[in-house]
């Protein structure tokens, strides 16, 4: 009997397969991320309260988040973007029924370790994206003044880590949704199955490398140390991205519509069209975007 059946027969004999530790390790990954954020946000949460003694006065917390042409909005909106980043991935890491995830690593030179390698480095980069955040908290305590607290306000930093999130998640898109989930019949000759791999990255992988370009564009337009407000702009534009990129997955549909063969693979099937408020929400977050990405570029005189 070979080694990895052996380990396979221990591991359901242990009653937890390997694909279940896979998860929980990665699981793991995630909550480290989520505590740091959370630790950043209570940090946050003590300079804007004045140390909590102004958590019964809006009015006052308010005018700290206005202190200094308001440099705690851009820790603000970065806070909440890598909130809402690793929220967002743990939901659909934790849903997806791609073939990758249902089966075992046999040995290190292999697809699935090579998936297990993509989600472990989409989880550093999340980790990535909350360490830019914009604060130092032990500056902070040294003298109790925000501009202690908060150092270059810009948005680039984010904008080009989030391009790298969306990069793998292309490449992820790829690997499972296309190489790891084959059509069926199989293609025999080689032009069908160009056909078929043009097809699969059309149908699978539009969506993320739209959104590859979309924050290398935000990337381009932020300043590398420009105004809170820009920064808070840049920030915007980057959530109204990752919103409309979790939406836009439903797009799939009418990629499959068009390409029927495409239904055959066995991955995560977008079987119904976006919702009228899906539809809605996604011309919404387009227009967000687009203002916040002209806001950027031909910032209007309060910004400067």
């Amino acid at each position: 009997m070979s080694n990895s059946a052996q380990s396979g027969n221990a591991n359901v004999n242990n009653g937890t397969s390997q694909n279940e530790l896979r998860r929980t390790f990665i699981a793991m990954l995630f909550a480290l991320v989520a505590a740091t954020i959370a630790q950043q946000i209570a940090e946050l949460l003590f300079v804007i309260t004045g140390g909590w003694d102004l958590a019964s006065s809006p009015p006052k917390m308010w005018e700290n988040l206005l202190s200094g042409n308001g440099m705690l909005f851009a820790s603000l909106t970065h806070s909440f973007l890598a909130l809402l980043m690793v929220s967002m991935s743990w939901v659909m890491w934790s849903k997806s029924q791609a073939a990758g995830h249902k089966t075992e690593i046999a040995h290190i030179f292999s697809k699935e370790f090579v998936l297990l390698l993509i989600e472990v480095f989409l989880v550093v980069l999340y980790f990535a994206i909350a360490k830019t955040m914009e604060q130092n908290f032990a500056e902070y305590m040294k003298d109790k003044k925000i501009s202690s607290y908060v150092g270059v306000a810009s948005a680039r930093p984010e904008a080009l880590q989030m391009m790298w999130v969306f990069s793998v998640f292309f490449v992820w898109d790829v690997i499972v949704d296309v190489i790891y989930s084959p059509r069926m019949p199989h293609p025999v000759l080689i032009r069908e199955r160009f056909y078929s791999f043009i097809q699969g990255l059309l149908t699978y992988c539009s969506i993320s490398l739209l959104c590859v370009f979309a924050a290398w564009m935000v990337s381009r337009a932020a300043p590398s140390a420009g105004t809170p407000y820009e920064a808070l702009w840049g920030d915007i534009s980057l959530i109204a991205l990752l919103l409309f990129f979790a939406l836009g997955k439903q797009l799939e549909y009418f990629a499959i519509k068009l390409f029927p063969g495409e239904d055959s693979r066995k991955n995560t099937k977008r079987d119904h069209p976006p919702s009228t408020k899906a539809a809605v929400m996604m011309v919404f977050l387009s227009a967000v975007y687009i203002y916040s990405m002209m806001v950027l570029i031909w910032p209007p005189s309060f910004l400067k």
